[in-house]
């Protein structure tokens, strides 16, 4: 499996009626287990996961990040976007070009 989704019920749900498989997970400890084993069986490329879930694994994403496999996909969930994503890929952007963009919403 190249791609796979990890999240609450309905988050899995609605991946998989588009064909994705996916794994129900109940908290960021369980997401945290299937992430790491995934890595380990190095059959996964792209996982899926909502901002929320993305909130609470951000310094375990630092540390996967080291890898190549797998790249996260980070949707908003049903609460909606949170906007964390947007400062994480602007200190990212940032990072990557040596110096410090301005960010206009």
């Amino acid at each position: 499996m190249s791609i796979v989704a990890i999240g609450d019920e309905f988050f899995i749900t609605n991946f998989r009626l588009v064909g994705v498989p996916g794994y129900v997970i109940k908290n960021e400890v369980e997401a945290r287990d299937k992430i790491e084993g995934l890595i380990k069986e190095r059959k996964c490329k792209i996982v899926v996961i909502s901002e929320s879930m993305a909130i609470k694994l951000k310094k375990d994403r630092e540390k996967w990040r080291e890898r190549v496999y797998p790249i996260f996909a980070i949707v908003p969930g049903l609460e909606g976007p949170k906007g964390e994503r947007l400062n994480e890929l602007y200190f990212l952007v940032s990072q990557a070009v040596g110096v410090k963009l301005k960010l206009e919403r």
